[in-house]
Protein backbone atom coordinates (compact mmCIF):
# COMPACT_ATOMS: atom_id res chain seq x y z
CA UNK A 1 0.00 0.00 0.00
CA UNK A 2 2.81 2.54 0.92
CA UNK A 3 4.39 1.65 -2.53
CA UNK A 4 1.24 2.88 -4.30
CA UNK A 5 1.11 5.89 -2.19
CA UNK A 6 4.69 6.84 -3.11
CA UNK A 7 3.41 5.39 -7.09
CA UNK A 8 0.88 8.15 -7.29
CA UNK A 9 2.83 11.11 -5.46
CA UNK A 10 5.50 10.46 -8.30
CA UNK A 11 2.94 9.60 -10.81
CA UNK A 12 1.00 13.30 -10.12
CA UNK A 13 4.40 14.94 -9.22
CA UNK A 14 6.11 14.12 -12.66
CA UNK A 15 2.20 15.20 -14.04
CA UNK A 16 2.62 18.71 -12.35
CA UNK A 17 6.37 19.00 -14.02
CA UNK A 18 4.96 18.56 -16.93
CA UNK A 19 2.26 20.63 -16.78
CA UNK A 20 4.25 23.64 -15.77
CA UNK A 21 6.81 22.98 -18.95
CA UNK A 22 4.19 22.71 -21.18
CA UNK A 23 2.53 26.23 -20.03
CA UNK A 24 5.38 27.80 -20.32
CA UNK A 25 6.41 26.71 -23.69
CA UNK A 26 2.96 28.68 -24.51
CA UNK A 27 4.51 31.87 -23.62
CA UNK A 28 5.18 33.91 -27.00
CA UNK A 29 4.82 30.51 -29.12
CA UNK A 30 4.46 30.89 -32.71
CA UNK A 31 2.13 28.80 -34.26
CA UNK A 32 1.29 29.94 -37.51
CA UNK A 33 4.11 30.71 -39.93
CA UNK A 34 2.58 34.41 -40.66
CA UNK A 35 -0.08 36.33 -38.91
CA UNK A 36 -2.51 39.57 -40.04
CA UNK A 37 -2.38 42.74 -38.30
CA UNK A 38 -5.41 43.15 -36.51
CA UNK A 39 -5.62 46.45 -34.87
CA UNK A 40 -3.78 48.29 -32.47
CA UNK A 41 -5.35 50.07 -29.14
CA UNK A 42 -4.12 52.81 -27.35
CA UNK A 43 -4.33 54.01 -23.24
CA UNK A 44 -2.59 56.50 -21.18
CA UNK A 45 -1.69 54.57 -17.86
CA UNK A 46 -0.11 55.55 -14.94
CA UNK A 47 3.38 55.55 -15.95
CA UNK A 48 2.57 57.61 -18.94
CA UNK A 49 2.97 61.20 -19.61
CA UNK A 50 2.97 64.12 -21.67
CA UNK A 51 5.40 67.27 -21.07
CA UNK A 52 5.82 70.34 -22.63
CA UNK A 53 8.98 72.60 -23.60
CA UNK A 54 9.17 76.30 -24.57
CA UNK A 55 12.25 76.49 -27.15
CA UNK A 56 12.92 79.81 -28.30
CA UNK A 57 14.14 79.79 -32.42
CA UNK A 58 17.03 81.68 -33.63
CA UNK A 59 15.56 85.20 -34.78
CA UNK A 60 15.26 86.19 -38.48
CA UNK A 61 15.53 89.12 -40.06
CA UNK A 62 14.62 89.93 -43.43
CA UNK A 63 15.65 93.70 -45.28
CA UNK A 64 13.40 94.52 -47.93
CA UNK A 65 16.05 97.27 -49.65
CA UNK A 66 13.18 97.40 -53.07
CA UNK A 67 10.69 99.91 -54.11
CA UNK A 68 8.28 97.13 -54.01
CA UNK A 69 6.20 95.43 -51.21
CA UNK A 70 7.25 91.94 -50.52
CA UNK A 71 5.63 88.71 -48.50
CA UNK A 72 7.42 86.70 -46.02
CA UNK A 73 6.29 83.42 -44.88
CA UNK A 74 7.22 81.92 -41.90
CA UNK A 75 6.61 78.55 -40.23
CA UNK A 76 9.83 77.84 -37.37
CA UNK A 77 8.27 74.30 -36.45
CA UNK A 78 8.69 73.50 -40.13
CA UNK A 79 12.31 72.53 -40.19
CA UNK A 80 11.82 70.10 -36.86
CA UNK A 81 11.12 66.53 -37.42
CA UNK A 82 8.97 64.67 -35.28
CA UNK A 83 9.70 61.14 -34.05
CA UNK A 84 7.82 57.94 -33.02
CA UNK A 85 9.37 55.12 -31.77
CA UNK A 86 7.36 51.77 -30.44
CA UNK A 87 9.18 49.41 -27.72
CA UNK A 88 8.28 45.90 -26.84
CA UNK A 89 10.17 43.33 -24.68
CA UNK A 90 10.93 40.63 -27.12
CA UNK A 91 11.84 42.04 -30.43
CA UNK A 92 12.10 38.62 -32.36
CA UNK A 93 8.36 37.57 -31.15
CA UNK A 94 7.38 41.21 -32.39
CA UNK A 95 9.15 40.38 -35.77
CA UNK A 96 7.12 37.74 -36.30
CA UNK A 97 3.82 38.51 -35.78
CA UNK A 98 4.14 41.55 -37.55
CA UNK A 99 5.78 41.04 -41.04
CA UNK A 100 4.21 43.15 -42.51
CA UNK A 101 4.69 46.60 -41.66
CA UNK A 102 1.35 49.00 -41.13
CA UNK A 103 0.22 52.72 -40.92
CA UNK A 104 -1.02 52.94 -37.52
CA UNK A 105 -2.69 56.19 -35.82
CA UNK A 106 -1.27 58.08 -33.27
CA UNK A 107 -2.05 59.62 -29.93
CA UNK A 108 -1.25 63.00 -29.82
CA UNK A 109 -1.42 64.03 -26.27
CA UNK A 110 -4.44 66.65 -27.30
CA UNK A 111 -6.50 63.50 -25.07
CA UNK A 112 -5.77 61.85 -21.85
CA UNK A 113 -7.63 58.05 -21.31
CA UNK A 114 -6.77 55.65 -18.91
CA UNK A 115 -8.86 53.41 -20.79
CA UNK A 116 -7.85 51.22 -24.10
CA UNK A 117 -9.36 52.80 -27.35
CA UNK A 118 -8.96 52.23 -31.07
CA UNK A 119 -7.95 56.08 -32.67
CA UNK A 120 -8.72 56.81 -36.39
CA UNK A 121 -7.85 59.45 -38.59
CA UNK A 122 -4.76 62.18 -37.42
CA UNK A 123 -1.14 61.14 -38.04
CA UNK A 124 -0.28 58.06 -39.10
CA UNK A 125 3.34 55.90 -38.61
CA UNK A 126 4.86 52.60 -39.34
CA UNK A 127 3.83 50.02 -36.49
CA UNK A 128 7.34 49.04 -36.61
CA UNK A 129 10.47 49.00 -33.11
CA UNK A 130 11.89 51.08 -35.79
CA UNK A 131 12.65 54.46 -35.18
CA UNK A 132 10.63 56.90 -37.16
CA UNK A 133 11.38 60.31 -38.23
CA UNK A 134 9.45 62.53 -40.35
CA UNK A 135 7.83 66.35 -41.21
CA UNK A 136 4.68 67.33 -39.96
CA UNK A 137 2.04 67.95 -42.77
CA UNK A 138 -0.04 69.58 -39.95
CA UNK A 139 1.55 73.90 -40.05
CA UNK A 140 0.46 76.76 -39.70
CA UNK A 141 2.09 80.07 -41.74
CA UNK A 142 2.64 83.25 -40.84
CA UNK A 143 2.88 86.00 -43.72
CA UNK A 144 4.08 88.85 -43.06
CA UNK A 145 3.92 91.98 -45.51
CA UNK A 146 7.54 93.96 -45.38
CA UNK A 147 6.93 97.71 -46.90
CA UNK A 148 10.13 99.38 -49.32
CA UNK A 149 13.06 100.21 -47.63
CA UNK A 150 12.40 97.96 -44.36
CA UNK A 151 13.40 95.09 -42.23
CA UNK A 152 11.57 92.54 -40.65
CA UNK A 153 12.86 91.38 -37.45
CA UNK A 154 11.64 87.81 -36.20
CA UNK A 155 11.13 86.44 -33.16
CA UNK A 156 9.41 83.16 -32.19
CA UNK A 157 8.99 80.06 -30.02
CA UNK A 158 7.72 76.82 -30.45
CA UNK A 159 6.38 74.22 -28.28
CA UNK A 160 7.96 70.49 -28.20
CA UNK A 161 5.82 67.75 -26.98
CA UNK A 162 7.21 64.48 -25.79
CA UNK A 163 4.06 61.96 -25.30
CA UNK A 164 4.66 58.16 -23.84
CA UNK A 165 1.40 56.21 -23.72
CA UNK A 166 0.80 52.01 -23.92
CA UNK A 167 -0.52 50.28 -26.66
CA UNK A 168 -1.92 46.95 -27.19
CA UNK A 169 -1.64 45.48 -30.61
CA UNK A 170 -3.91 42.41 -32.11
CA UNK A 171 -3.15 40.26 -34.72
CA UNK A 172 -4.50 36.55 -36.36
CA UNK A 173 -3.12 33.53 -37.05
CA UNK A 174 -3.27 33.14 -40.73
CA UNK A 175 -3.61 29.15 -40.56
CA UNK A 176 -5.26 29.16 -36.87
CA UNK A 177 -6.96 32.15 -36.95
CA UNK A 178 -6.21 32.14 -33.37
CA UNK A 179 -6.11 35.99 -32.19
CA UNK A 180 -3.10 36.85 -29.90
CA UNK A 181 -2.11 40.28 -28.27
CA UNK A 182 0.48 42.25 -27.35
CA UNK A 183 1.30 45.10 -25.62
CA UNK A 184 4.20 47.70 -25.15
CA UNK A 185 4.91 51.47 -24.80
CA UNK A 186 5.33 53.90 -27.32
CA UNK A 187 7.09 57.70 -27.38
CA UNK A 188 6.56 59.80 -29.76
CA UNK A 189 7.82 63.99 -29.99
CA UNK A 190 5.54 66.66 -31.39
CA UNK A 191 7.02 70.47 -32.33
CA UNK A 192 4.35 73.15 -33.12
CA UNK A 193 4.09 76.89 -33.73
CA UNK A 194 3.64 78.54 -29.98
CA UNK A 195 4.32 82.60 -30.30
CA UNK A 196 5.97 85.04 -32.33
CA UNK A 197 7.07 88.71 -32.03
CA UNK A 198 7.07 90.79 -35.12
CA UNK A 199 9.26 94.11 -35.52
CA UNK A 200 9.38 96.07 -39.08
CA UNK A 201 11.94 99.51 -38.83
CA UNK A 202 12.33 101.31 -41.96
CA UNK A 203 16.24 100.99 -43.25
CA UNK A 204 18.08 103.98 -42.29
Amino acid sequence: MTQIKEILKTGLFAIIVLCSSVACSNDNEIKDTSYTFDGIQWAMLYDDKVEETIIDVTPEIYENGSSSTITVTMDPAMDYEQVSQFYYDDPKYFQLLNQTVNEVSIPTGNLIFDDFRYLSGGQTVPFTLEEYAYLSDNHVEESITVPPHCTLYYDATIIKREVTATYRAYFIGDETNERIEITGKWKGTFYRNNESVIRIEEIK
